[in-house]
């Protein structure tokens, strides 16, 4: 079973400028503060591709986790992926598609958290709330990159 969430945000940006800050993904604590990610490193350092192995320190609802992930696609100015999964079980795949939409773009993040049978019954109690951390989320990214480029 699966926890999958998709939403999208309109950004005043144009896609190249939303593209480099949505791939900063060191700073991804700095707006993906609701889901709770506190750090996220870029295993081996250098720049982030295809096949970079990410490891990303997650506390939420009082649980700490550590997720070993990949970047699995990315495709300058439009697209962006990851899978990973943590030392429980728990995966994590993210795919964040980038649209122009005239001047601006229009982000579309799909989110999707596999559960082992441990965890299964809590699906329905969490559900809503991943959905309202993905939302929190992309909107504190929404001001976070258009509050940088207004500066």
């Amino acid at each position: 079973m699966a926890i999958a969430v998709q939403e999208e945000v309109r950004l005043r940006q144009p896609l190249d400028v939303v593209f480099v800050a949505l791939v900063a993904v060191e700073r991804w604590p700095e707006w993906l503060i609701a889901s709770g990610i506190v750090r996220v490193v870029v295993v081996g350092g250098g720049p982030v591709a295809a096949g970079s192995r990410l490891t990303i320190e997650q506390r939420v609802a009082g649980r700490a986790g550590t997720i070993q992930a990949t970047i699995t696609t990315f495709e300058v100015p439009g697209r962006f992926a990851l899978s990973g999964r943590d030392a429980d079980g728990i995966s994590l795949d993210i795919r964040a598609d980038l649209v122009a939409d005239g001047p601006g773009t229009v982000l579309r993040w799909d989110l999707r958290f596999g559960l082992p049978l441990k965890y299964r019954m809590f699906e329905g109690m969490v559900k809503p709330q991943v959905k309202r951390a993905v939302a929190l989320d992309l909107e504190a990214f929404r001001r976070r990159v258009e509050g940088a480029i207004a500066d």
